[in-house]
């Protein structure tokens, strides 16, 4: 697996979580023989993130305390997010990998994920068929941050918001898994279509840190209901309440390692609404798990495991809106991560017109949003390619010195 600079693929696959009439359309009806229950389908949606970093430590050693350095790590989900892009094919997407933003970010020293950025975080995923060591998953860097400083995933421009998505590659030859298509998400708009309220089930599958599976991923599922929708915004720190973020609050136990897991409102049966109608059932993306309320701490939200001391978990848990979701998707560096991805694909099938509007496109919108970026760097050189095929030898030139200037300076 290549790291996070244009790990991209454009898919076939699509994942199925209606036994109703919500369908992904971009995909044909399932064969039988191939059917799997909706809940299978979410575990194979769900991969493991681990990070390794350096904490200090303290020990009696004679009755004198003393200083120790010792490695740690951290646990948490992500998992697969498919957009499609029709100019690519009726059929084709572009993946993403989905966690929250503080699972790519080193613990502070009170716990919380605050510290820098990892260098690169190792992504845990099931293989189609056993090593002949007997395991059945693989683990593989994902890049976090670029030898320039540049952060390599993509994130919203609002801090509170705990989300982080990066492109990623992977084989469906010897990967076991499913993607969570964009038209399953549980936006506003579709709360309101289907009468969504504390009325519905919630359902969430993640890592479970004391037993993460010795032959391969074993996700646990949890189950719940909504407690509240996002209406106003919650404190994130009771020392400072003006910190405030956007969340769906959901009766259900999440702990250390569930960050980053899918939340699914599970719904079906008689609906309340403007009329009723009786259907099979349905799942949508709630949002994204970030973690629980703690009781008797200074802050709201519990995101990651402690050490040393533990506290209560009050038994609701704070969820990242899908709405949000959406709006990492249309930042101008992820609208950019498509364009180029689309402009590689027509490059590919000698579509070179289209091409080049493609990384016009997304050389614009990273000039505008991140001029110094490994991103635009990466995009021209993709460009100078083009060119060059194309016997513009003198505009590829020019390209590359500008890549040249990006390159010799560290990241915003």
């Amino acid at each position: 697996m290549r790291g996070a600079q244009l790990c991209i693929i454009f898919v076939l696959v699509a994942l199925y979580l209606s036994a109703g009439a919500h369908q992904d359309k971009t995909q044909a009806e399932p064969s039988p023989k191939k059917y799997e229950p909706a809940i299978d389908q979410i575990k194979k949606a769900v991969a493991f993130l681990q990070g390794d970093f350096e904490a200090t430590g303290t020990s009696v050693v004679d009755g004198v305390p003393t200083p120790f350095r010792e490695r740690r790590r951290t646990n948490a989900t992500g998992f697969f997010l498919r957009v499609p892009e029709p100019r690519a094919g009726e059929d084709l997407g572009i993946v993403y990998l989905v966690t929250n933003r503080h699972a790519i970010r080193v613990p502070s020293a009170d716990g919380r994920g605050e510290g820098p950025y990892f260098k690169s975080l190792a992504i845990r995923i099931n293989l189609r068929r056993p090593e002949p060591d007997g395991t059945q998953f693989r683990k593989a860097n994902v890049d976090v941050t670029d030898g320039r400083g540049c952060l390599t995933w993509l994130t919203h421009p609002d801090e509170t918001v705990d989300l982080a998505l990066v492109p990623i590659q992977l084989n469906p030859d010897t990967v076991d898994f499913k993607y969570i298509g964009t038209d399953l998400l549980a936006t506003a708009d579709i709360l309101k279509k289907h009468s969504i309220d504390e009325n519905d089930e919630v359902l969430f599958a993640g890592l479970f840190a004391w037993h993460l599976g010795a032959n391969k991923n074993y996700p646990i599922v949890r189950h719940g209901k909504i407690s509240r929708l996002s209406e106003k915004r919650i404190p994130l720190d009771l020392l400072n309440p003006d910190r405030t973020a956007e969340l769906h609050l959901a009766d259900v136990m999440s702990f250390g390692g569930n960050s980053g897991s899918p939340v699914f409102v599970r719904i079906g049966g008689v609906r309340e609404g403007p009329s009723l109608a009786v259907g099979g059932y349905s799942y949508y993306l709630l949002g994204v798990m970030q973690g629980f309320f703690p009781e008797g701490l200074d802050f709201t939200i519990d995101v990651v495991q402690r050490r040393g001391s533990a506290a209560q978990n009050s038994g609701i848990a704070a969820v990242v809106p899908a709405d949000k979701l959406v709006e990492v998707l249309e930042t101008p560096r992820c609208r950019a991560s498509r364009l180029h991805a689309l402009g590689d694909f027509m490059t590919e099938r000698n579509r070179r017109d289209e091409a080049e509007k493609c990384y016009l496109e997304a050389i614009k919108l990273l000039e505008q949003s991140a001029p110094r970026h490994t991103d635009l760097a990466v995009t021209l050189e993709s460009y100078a390619a083009l060119l060059k095929r194309a016997g513009r030898l003198g505009e590829a030139r020019l390209i590359e010195s500008r890549v040249r200037a990006i390159r010799a300076v560290r990241c915003e």
